[in-house]
């Protein structure tokens, strides 16, 4: 860990009072300014970089910016003072873990830390995981709608009545229409996921797919299965038909994954039958159309891309622009997204479609609602028509903007309900320990989006609010004569009764003892 900060007194606190130890920290280093920070962290390659924003030379924000230049992927924690907010607010949307507001507390500095390390050790298990990882369960279906669906196209549906009524409770239409079977494989699978993980890959190919296809189908069924992208076509088209509209998309379809993937996919087509039950036999049809246009080595009807002519895109680094969305902050999303397109001269329409796929696939991780799904794909088919850059970048930034009014749509009922619980708890607990990461931790919320959607409710500042409503209660407690103002103090949360004084006559512009001859 390096400590950074160009007070030698808030380092040298830091250093010697916390014993950072307990948490597994036992190599720390000092810096007064970024950039010696960023000349001890290209040495050292911290895991971790405590930092204030103010410092001469280079500040937090340019020591952030510096690290991703230098791709140091050291998490970033702000220590802030209040009057730095703002400051605060840009650094979490370029991507800081977290940030602290100054005085800080070595019991709320050392939780935070602790938070942190515990996402490194998290997000280092996830990548090993999804590395191994053949199988990904669709998250945006429910698992009994998964489960029914993989069991059909198997032939393992046991109780036909009851699937008949799971079938008609997800609203699936099975009269009138012939049900064909539809997969869609990735070319090289193993090296494809090397480069992206399993689950984006399905993720992308799944949208695509559905894109596609959804305007050929009365039923919306697109699953994973295996390493596969199964889709059931239900139509009222004959099979031929069905089958011709399939196959004068899949040159498209395929150049669209190819442009965000850099790979191909293998089709493979079933045939069509009136009852739903018997989808396994145009499952194993169309397996058998898969491995003949697929991996024959004289038929490749199903590719449609060479893989040695496939685009390869590099990631991008996106925490930024995801930041903003979450934190509902239009201003700097367009800052982020400008800066994206003239970071990079050479920026191609296929490589922001790419990182349109990384952004929603993100959000869809923590919005799992239909609206917002429906939204993806209008937005796909948008995108899908453009080509310039410029184009491009505005329907981004367009389509990011509704996703913001969409985040706060459904997050504001919630987020007022949790703000009076917020409230009602400091109306309680006023005169305890209370600290905004506490309260955070309570209502299991992340600090940085505590403050802000409160400030957002009640117009002024956690930590002001607090600071407020424990000076009201002392001021009704000055009406009792045989209180000490050291009494009242204590009652209301501050020990330090210096320190009372010092808030009191900044709230009122007099001291408690001046306040309590002015109103007895």
């Amino acid at each position: 860990m390096i400590v950074v900060d160009d007070e030698t007194w808030v380092r040298q606190r830091l250093l010697q009072t916390i014993d950072w130890g307990t948490l597994g920290i036992d190599f720390i280093e000092e810096a007064s300014s970024g950039d010696e920070a960023l000349a001890k962290a290209k040495v050292s390659h911290p895991d971790l970089i405590l930092t204030d924003i103010r410092m001469p030379n280079m500040g937090g924000l340019e020591l952030m910016q510096s690290l991703k230049e230098h791709q140091l992927l050291a998490k970033v924690i702000i220590i802030s003072g209040y009057s730095d907010f703002e400051y605060a607010k840009k650094a979490v949307a370029l991507g800081a873990f977290d940030y602290i507001l100054k005085p800080v507390e070595d019991q709320d500095l050392l939780h935070i830390v602790e938070r942190c390390l515990e996402q490194i050790q998290l997000e280092k298990k996830q990548e090993a995981l999804l590395r191994k990882a053949d199988n990904q369960v669709n998250k945006r279906l429910p698992l009994l709608k998964e489960m029914l669906f993989a069991k059909l196209i198997n032939g393992q549906v046991q109780n036909r009545q009851e699937a008949v009524e799971v079938l008609n409770d997800f609203q699936i239409n099975r009269t009138n229409v012939h049900h064909i079977c539809v997969i869609f494989k990735i070319q090289n699978f193993e090296k494809v996921t090397e480069q992206n993980s399993t689950d984006f890959v399905q993720f992308v190919i799944r949208n695509v797919a559905r894109d596609f296809l959804r305007d050929l189908s009365e039923n919306d069924i697109v699953f994973i299965h295996s390493d596969e992208v199964v889709v059931i076509i239900s139509s009222s088209n004959e099979v031929e038909v069905i089958h011709n509209r399939v196959l004068s998309m899949s040159e498209a379809l395929n150049i669209i994954i190819g442009k965000i993937l850099g790979c191909s996919v293998f089709i493979g087509l079933g045939g069509g039958y009136t009852d739903i039950f018997d989808i396994s036999s145009s499952y194993r049809q169309a397996k058998q159309s898969l491995l003949f246009n697929g991996y024959s080595a004289k038929v490749r009807k199903g590719e449609l891309i060479s893989s040695s002519k496939s685009e390869h895109y590099k990631n991008y680094d996106i925490d930024a622009i995801i930041n903003s969305i979450k934190l509902g902050d239009k201003e700097s999303l367009h800052v982020n997204m400008e800066m994206l397109v003239k970071g990079d001269s050479q920026i191609t329409p296929a490589e922001l479609k790419f990182i349109y796929f990384q952004v929603v696939h993100v959000i869809s991780k923590f919005t799992v609602n239909d609206e917002f799904s429906e939204f993806s794909l209008d937005f796909f088919e948008l995108v899908h028509r453009l080509q310039s850059v410029q184009d491009i970048r505005q329907l981004l930034s367009e389509a990011f903007e509704k996703i913001i009014d969409y985040l706060k749509k459904t997050h504001e009922p919630k987020k007022r309900k949790v703000i009076e619980k917020i409230i009602q708890y400091v109306e309680v607990h006023y005169n305890e320990t209370i600290t905004l990461n506490l309260v955070a931790e309570k209502f299991l919320l992340n600090p940085s989006y505590l403050s802000k959607i409160f400030k957002d409710e009640v117009n002024i500042s956690f930590s002001k609010f607090i600071m407020e409503y424990r000076i009201e209660k002392a001021i009704e407690l000055m009406s009792d004569p045989t209180k000490k103002i050291y009494e009242i103090a204590s009652s209301v949360g501050y020990d330090d009764v210096q320190y009372f004084t010092k808030i009191f006559k900044t709230t009122k512009g007099l001291t408690p003892m001046q306040y309590r001859d002015k109103i007895t």
